[in-house]
């Protein structure tokens, strides 16, 4: 049985093109994309305000 050439070095492993998670999911804006920020029961974007509640998930 021949076995599969190697990859060249500069080849991006199969991580590099996993999905994100779907926690960094839900902690992404869904207006402009940045990073939201946990305080207290909110998820807060401090780029263009958008908060969303913890009550929101259920």
């Amino acid at each position: 049985m021949l076995s599969a050439p190697p990859l060249p070095k500069d080849t991006p492993t199969p991580s590099a093109d996993a999905p994100p998670s779907p926690e960094a999911v839900m902690r992404t804006c869904p207006n402009c994309s940045a990073a939201l920020e946990e305080r207290k029961c909110k998820l807060l974007c401090t780029r263009c305000g958008y908060y969303m509640s913890c009550a929101d998930y259920y």
